[in-house]
């Protein structure tokens, strides 16, 4: 049986906390034996809301940020609104031209590997992760892209879609495993 819990924050940092006992109160009641899992799962949702807190026009605009949880026994989906600017690829915006579908490309490189985004189609991206030697040089990072590395390695799945009006959905999946 599958169960449908949402949750609807103003796009504020304030609210992170929120965010992570909401994601660690479910997790717990679905999923009891999941040990590990449960921090996991927080520290994915405390990432996605500051990113998109960050990043987006909810500041300015006092936007909502929506989350949905789809519950069933062996997975966990979760959905959150976006009301960002979309994400570049090639210098578009989405929905992005048919030419760039199946185009794969570097995202960010973090200390352990590197983020990959996929053009699935105009308007969805998926992203990857993929272990690459440590980097000594800590220089030719700044500061950003440690959230999205930290979500492709936890998440089983994670893409980027373009709705409408400037609204995008992340979607994640985690496979769950007591």
């Amino acid at each position: 049986m599958n169960h449908t819990i949402c949750l609807q924050v103003p796009g504020h940092i304030r609210y992170t906390q929120i965010v992570e006992d909401f994601t660690r109160s479910i997790s717990r009641h679905f999923f009891p034996e999941a040990g590990h899992q449960h921090d996991d799962l927080c520290m994915v949702m405390n990432e996605i809301f500051t990113n998109i807190v960050k990043h987006s026009d909810t500041k300015k605009s006092r936007e909502i940020i929506e989350i949905q949880m789809i519950i069933n026994p062996v997975e966990l989906k979760i959905s959150v609104l976006d009301h960002g600017p979309g994400i570049m690829v090639k210098k578009q915006r989405p929905p992005y031209d048919n030419n760039l579908v199946g185009h794969r490309e570097p995202f960010r490189k973090v200390l352990d590997g590197t983020v990959y985004l996929t053009v699935n189609s105009p308007r969805q991206l998926s992203f990857s992760f993929e272990n690459e030697a440590i980097v000594n040089d800590l220089h030719q990072f700044h500061g950003h892209g440690f959230g999205l590395s930290i979500i492709t390695k936890i998440m089983d799945r994670l893409t980027y879609s373009a709705l409408a009006d400037g609204k995008y959905n992340w979607e994640m999946i985690k496979k769950i495993q007591p």
